[in-house]
């Protein structure tokens, strides 16, 4: 989630610019005849205070009314996303200025006094229009992306980084006390010994090599209560074969390669696709506003054993989106959490498989009068995340 320590600063910055510029000695802003006002539009007849901007980025054009000279800036902690052109004049008094927004690039590996930092995670500028030699100034704060409820990049779990590997691997029963208190939970399947969910190098696995299934719980939320619609945003692949190849340039594998390679199926097929995520304890999947549907069968893709990046760029094809909202009737509560479930709850032992790798949870609020809609910018469907890609911007 977002850190709060970060949205104080900004709060804290805001109140001080306010005061700063809005007044001179003691004489209260609204007794002075000079004025700046920033506007959406030529005609605007509502000063801004707040703008948001699209997570595709893009050009903006505000306008400023004034009757004393002034000068523009941007200021944000991460000054790189967005750049301001020169003020230029469109008429007597009225001046426009561009703001030139980047598109969300990756952030899911970055962190924030130890919160990792979702793609679709909000961040906040300041556009200040100021003349200091008077103490009058404007701020417009400019804001891209959703608040964040949960965030989680599975960077506190540990194992092999090569998804066929397993030697490594630790079941979630196994989990020290730590990684469990994250309020990630599964479910035990009817005849089984144990959940299947195991740890890997910053991401997770769920389901084994006999065929059993398994599903990963997200952690409940107290904020849930105060929500209408949820954006859920995450990674996930299925597992391409069971053979490990030969990475010593033809000598001898190994040990563990070597075990893991005996342990291959005869074909080394990749598993079957599907995933299902199911929103419980409250809320529905917006796809099924008419009927209600609490569930959503995804087919995964794999990943590509022969790229040069590999394992690091398994996910890189594996960003989806998943809309939740409440109703009156059926609404999201602090007992909403979303489900992923890898194969049937069930234990097997046919071989058929459906193991699924899952990195980057992210669920987001979303205020329909106050941000952008991600489903509307995503086809108005859950699946493939086609707002992104889930990809950096080159």
């Amino acid at each position: 989630m977002k850190s709060t320590r970060y949205t104080i600063r900004l709060c804290l910055f805001a109140v001080v610019a306010l005061g700063f510029f809005s007044c001179k000695g003691s004489v209260p802003s609204a007794e002075r005849s000079d004025y700046i006002r920033v506007y959406d539009s030529r005609e605007g007849d509502t000063p801004l205070d707040r703008a948001v901007v699209s997570v595709k980025g893009g050009k903006y054009t505000y306008y400023i009314r004034s009757n004393v000279d002034f000068s523009a800036r941007w200021q944000s902690e991460d000054t790189s996303w967005a750049e301001i052109g020169s003020p230029r004049r469109v008429s007597e008094g009225l001046w426009a200025i561009d703001v030139t927004v980047e598109p969300v690039s990756e952030r899911a590996l970055t962190t924030v006094n130890n919160v990792p930092t979702g793609l679709y995670t909000r961040r906040y500028g300041v556009l200040m229009i100021t003349n200091q030699d008077i103490f009058l100034g404007k701020y417009l704060v400019i804001e891209q992306g959703l608040e964040p409820r949960i965030s989680c990049n599975f960077s506190w779990l540990y194992g092999a980084a090569d998804p066929n590997d397993t030697y490594s691997d630790v079941l979630m029963s196994h989990w020290t006390t730590a990684q469990q208190n994250q309020g990630f939970t599964s479910t035990l399947i009817d005849g089984e010994d144990d959940k299947w969910v195991y740890s890997k190098d910053g991401y997770v696995k769920l389901g084994n090599s006999r065929g059993a299934g398994a599903d990963l719980i997200t952690p409940r939320s107290a904020s849930f209560q105060y929500d209408t619609l949820l954006v859920v945003s995450f990674r996930a692949v299925v597992q391409s074969g069971d053979a490990l190849p030969d990475f010593t340039g033809g000598t001898e594998p190994i040990v563990p390669n070597k075990i893991m390679a005996s342990r291959a199926k005869e074909n080394n097929a990749a598993d079957g696709p599907s995933l299902t995520v199911e929103v419980t304890g409250g809320g529905f999947i917006r796809d099924f506003v008419g009927s209600g549907g609490t569930s959503l069968n995804l087919d995964l893709s794999t990943y590509n054993r022969e790229s040069p990046s590999f394992p690091a760029d398994i996910f890189d094809d594996g960003a989806y989106l998943v809309f939740i909202e409440g109703t009156e009737s059926n609404p999201i509560t602090v007992n909403t959490a979303i489900r992923f479930i890898a194969g049937g709850m069930k234990g097997s032992d046919d071989g058929t498989c459906s193991r699924v790798f899952i990195d980057d949870v992210f669920v987001y609020r979303q205020d329909l009068l106050l941000d952008e809609d991600l489903f509307l910018l995503n086809g108005e469907k859950s699946g493939k995340d086609i707002v992104t890609g889930g990809k950096k911007y080159e």
